[in-house]
């Protein structure tokens, strides 16, 4: 029997955000800084007052929208294959993407990070075997800003086979991005194969900013799957309560369903979430607290509610170093996300509250996500695992070693293998020079970024894609 999912909220008080969203929709509304999305929404029967660039949508387009929203995706890897499906059941995870610092794993230093770095994680994510899907880790600081992503995702593209996962903040980068990924499909239509999914976000409290929105029509035109995640801060940009926080993420969530159906019905879309609280004495963000952790409960069950996939971030932490901190606030959020029945988690890799990354981590995340996986499967409780008929024949003061019972099971499943966490005794651990797990996944992703290597593209996609980023630089002279 699996783990069972954990649950916070009753289907009455699922039902009570929801009307709360509905008609706050409705009557408080939303400011759309797009005359193309405020005509759209117009045209559709929304209420449009064009001087404040507000927006009222009456629910019954909202329920139209979520009628038409596919309660599974399929995600495909680089090479247009089958790679995972979203909502079937069986948690994926996904490093992180758009840190803006790494911690070198040479001199332990904070530094700014480089396009190098970028390539070196998406070949590190390729080799992780719970790793399902790759983000851009982190945007280099060592390219032309306005084509920072651009950049960045083609160093993805050129490093991993992996299914692409990136956030731009405008449509012009979103249709350029788009257009490097049909390079790598050969021209052909993204609907057919999506190799990548985009993350977009209303600007809390009740606000879409132009680019983000003009964004989601060129998602939802394309066909490729659309993660909206709001990120409202809880007593600054939402009410302080958490139900509070809940709605107002709920409401903003489902105005970007609404626009992404009228563009497209059908648009695959994520329920998102990244649940932030803020802590008031220090006046600063917080991801890994266990209020957060409550809420990436709850977004799962409103994800199921609405027949979405889900989202949240995780493993996540608000320590700046390899710490304990950083350690028990990984494993939290973790086990809160991927024990409410998520669908996909992002962040592996990430710490400091999402801004710095770094290559140790990304190993040790992997590390856990094993451990969790594991854990959620459960027990399989059948005739044979139980073994009655063996334990009666081995019978009292024998041993199991030589059963092929248990080298049949040895080579399953049934128990874990681990990576880098230590399981030798004390002696043989001091034999081998006292490594702690830092130092043992600094070793582990050295050598992959020593010997792994991915499929590489053909040197005329490489020369497509360069020469897309270079007319979008061009733009700025």
């Amino acid at each position: 029997m699996r783990l069972s999912t954990l649950h916070v909220l009753s289907d009455d008080e699922l039902q009570s955000i929801h009307q709360a969203s509905l008609e706050l929709l409705s009557g408080t509304g939303m400011v759309v800084h797009s005359r193309k999305v405020l005509e759209l929404l117009s045209d559709h029967g929304a209420r449009v007052d064009p001087q404040a660039s507000r927006v009222r949508i009456p629910p019954e387009m909202v329920e139209k929208a979520l009628s038409t929203v596919p309660p599974k995706i399929d995600l495909y890897n680089r090479e247009k294959e089958l790679s995972l499906t979203l909502g079937d059941g069986t948690p994926k995870a996904a490093s992180g993407h758009n840190a803006i610092f790494v911690l070198d794993m040479e001199t332990g230093e904070r530094r700014s990070a480089t396009k190098e770095d970028v390539a070196d994680f998406a070949r590190l994510s390729d080799a992780l075997s719970n790793i399902s899907v790759v983000g851009v880790q982190a945007m280099p600081q060592d390219v032309r800003p306005q084509a920072t992503l651009l950049h960045a995702v083609e160093a993805v593209f050129n490093n991993c086979e992996k299914h692409l996962y990136f956030s731009p903040e405008s449509a012009e980068v979103t249709t350029a991005i788009f257009d490097m990924a049909r390079v790598v499909c050969d021209g052909e239509d993204l609907s057919s194969h999506p190799i990548l999914t985009c993350q977009l976000s209303s600007t809390s409290p009740f606000t879409w900013e132009g680019g983000a929105v003009e964004a989601v029509i060129e998602t939802a035109k394309a066909g490729v799957p659309c993660c909206f995640l709001p990120q409202p801060f809880s007593g600054v940009t939402s009410p302080i309560t958490l139900a509070g926080t809940l709605t107002v993420h709920n409401a903003e969530l489902l105005s970007g369903v609404v626009i992404s159906q009228l563009v497209r019905p059908g648009t695959p879309v994520i329920y998102g979430s990244a649940w932030t609280t803020f802590d008031m004495q220090k006046a600063n963000v917080l991801i890994g607290s266990p209020e957060a952790g409550l809420m990436r409960i709850a977004g799962t069950q409103l994800a199921r509610f609405y027949h979405m996939p889900s989202h949240t971030i995780s493993p996540d932490s608000d320590s700046h170093c390899h710490d304990e901190q950083n350690a028990w606030e990984r494993l939290f959020t973790s086990m809160c996300a991927l024990s409410s029945g998520i669908d996909l988690i992002v962040n592996a890799g990430m710490f400091a509250t999402g801004l710095t990354v770094s290559f140790e981590q990304l190993v040790m995340d992997d590390e856990i996500l094993g451990l969790l996986f594991r854990l959620l499967k459960g027990i399989e409780i059948t005739e044979e695992t139980i073994a009655a008929d063996l334990i009666d024949r081995v019978g009292p003061g024998s041993n199991f070693l030589t059963e092929d019972h248990t080298l049949k099971y040895l080579r399953t499943a049934e128990h874990w293998q681990s990576s880098i966490s230590n399981r030798c005794s004390y002696e043989r651990w001091r034999q081998m020079g006292g490594p702690d797990v830092v130092q043992k996944a600094r070793e582990k992703a050295r050598e992959i970024l020593k010997t792994h290597q991915p499929q590489t593209l053909s040197d005329e996609v490489r020369k497509g894609i360069g020469e897309i980023i270079r007319a979008f630089e061009g733009r700025f002279g």
